[in-house]
């Protein structure tokens, strides 16, 4: 289609078709942006509304209770780490009781046949 208009007339109109779009993304993005703004706003109404609960016997007992699982959890969490500890303690211990009980065999398997060979018939 260009081909049928001079090359200042195919420069005016490609001008014309990039401001077209960019005013086109400009009206789109304030769009955008209000709608953003609505949803943070009515999410931050939301959440005081949340926030501004008074006082009851339910609230103060779910209060007790959040603390107690946090503690609970928090205990639960250091047994863990101490038994993570005494995990790779034992695995080492394991580890190199097993590399000795290795080391033992083989020896006993070199003194085993070097003894065979001190015995063997000499003929």
């Amino acid at each position: 289609m260009f081909w049928k208009y001079s090359k200042k007339e195919s420069k005016s109109l490609l001008v014309a078709t990039l401001l077209l779009f960019s005013a086109y993304a400009l009206v789109l993005g304030v769009a955008w942006n209000n709608v953003v703004f609505e949803e943070f706003s009515l999410t931050a109404n939301s959440v005081g509304v949340f926030a501004g609960v008074q006082k009851n016997e339910v609230n103060s007992l779910v209060a007790q209770l959040d603390a107690r699982e946090q503690s609970i959890e928090a205990r639960e969490q250091a047994l863990l780490d101490n038994r993570r500890g005494f995990d790779d303690r034992t695995l080492l211990f394991i580890t190199l009781a097993g590399f000795g009980l290795l080391g033992l065999i083989l020896l006993n398997f070199y003194l085993d046949t070097k003894r065979r060979r001190n015995f063997a018939p000499q003929g």
